[in-house]
């Protein structure tokens, strides 16, 4: 009996020490990344981590302050006033970044990364940049749990709203869209007259995000915080991801 006991915390020990040695080398390893990284690139890693600390903390503090909630729900008073082609607008984008045209959307991305790319590292890339920011949300959402605004819309929805899942959605199909604009950049490089047109498709996809989060406000299914939280999050978390992804592919090519 004492035999198997030992045998059994040997065996505990020796996984231990595997594991405690994997997470060592696993640290270094991106210890090491993060050194070579430009301080610019270093510092927005950094903001990231910072802002993946701090939310839920932020999103608990929003949670219960309920003069924050009364203006916010004053805010929401403004956007509810807005013309019926604006709702419309925002009812679609709603449908676009829902989880069907999102999983649609990034299916799409990713299927043309596999076909005109030679390999799957940027497949790959593309996978973690999209599915990460939603993946982070979604735990955001459930343990900070913030119910949604007292509007019709809002009311109904079943989900927690803290932060905003459409905002994440589209932020993370902007972020692949980038990627994909990316590999074809350095495959085929534009013309210089081109400049303009690659310049102002940065401006306009840059600015859906934004559209999104103005649409859930005007659809009164989230507090301003709630988009605003998941601009800044998202935004950061997919462009951490994908410098620290591309330095990555520089280094093991």
């Amino acid at each position: 009996m004492l035999r198997q006991h030992g045998h059994a915390l040997q065996g505990f020990l020796e996984n231990s020490w595997c594991f405690n040695a994997t997470l060592e080398r696993m640290n270094n390893h991106f210890s090491m990344l993060l050194s070579r990284l430009s301080w610019t690139r270093r510092l927005l890693v950094l903001l990231t981590a910072l802002t993946l600390i701090c939310i839920i903390p932020i999103g608990d503090a929003l949670k219960g302050n309920r003069s924050i909630t009364s203006h916010e729900m004053m805010i929401l008073g403004h956007f509810h006033n807005a013309p019926d082609l604006l709702l419309a607008i925002s009812t679609v984008i709603g449908r676009v970044f829902s989880i069907a045209g999102t999983a649609l959307i990034v299916s799409v991305f990713l299927f043309y990364l596999i076909w005109t790319e030679h390999g799957w590292v940027q497949p790959v890339r593309g996978a973690i940049i999209a599915v990460t920011p939603m993946m982070v949300t979604l735990v955001v959402k459930l343990v900070v749990n913030r119910n949604r605004p007292g509007t019709p819309l809002g009311s109904l929805a079943s989900d927690p709203s803290f932060p905003s899942g459409h905002v994440t959605a589209s932020t993370s199909c902007v972020a692949l869209l980038f990627l994909t604009l990316q590999v074809r950049h350095v495959r085929k490089p534009p013309r210089r007259h081109r400049c303009f047109l690659r310049l102002a498709t940065v401006v306009i996809l840059t600015l859906i995000p934004v559209l999104t989060a103005v649409s859930r406000l005007i659809l009164g299914v989230h507090y301003p915080s709630d988009v605003v939280a998941s601009l800044i999050l998202n935004a950061l978390l997919a462009a951490s991801l994908g410098v620290i992804s591309q330095h990555w592919t520089m280094e093991t090519s």
